[in-house]
């Protein structure tokens, strides 16, 4: 019996296992998607560490003004904005060098893409 419930526990710990790795990969496919339809302007950051992602972009406004804008958590903060393009791309650059010392992987994303999870066949 105590090799039945051994057997079973390994495979409640798989099940599990596959319950977060399906989590995360709902996660970021709800992420990229967001993107997509969002106005990212021309430069869009992703930098990441551990299992933590943070974004930078610029928008541009109505009013041909731009802002820089941080996603930490999901929860998108205005760092910044300007008549000038330039000082956007200076505010980004700026948090991605701070991201970057605090040993953060950052690259530019210059488009992004959605998928459907298919389930696995049993």
């Amino acid at each position: 019996m105590r090799l039945k419930g051994a057997a079973l526990k390994r495979d409640q710990i798989s099940v599990d296992k596959s319950i977060k790795a399906l989590s995360a990969a709902a996660l970021s496919v709800l992420f990229f998607s967001s993107l997509a339809s969002a106005e990212i302007g021309e430069a869009l950051v992703l930098c990441k560490h551990n299992k933590s992602v943070r974004t930078l972009r610029i928008e541009t406004l109505s009013d041909q003004r731009c802002k820089a804008v941080y996603t930490k958590s999901g929860v998108d903060q205005t760092i910044g904005s300007s008549q000038n393009h330039n000082s956007c791309e200076e505010f980004v650059a700026g948090v991605r060098k701070t991201l970057e010392d605090a040993k953060w992987n950052c690259r530019e994303v210059k488009e992004a893409r959605t998928s459907m999870i298919a389930p696995e066949a049993e």
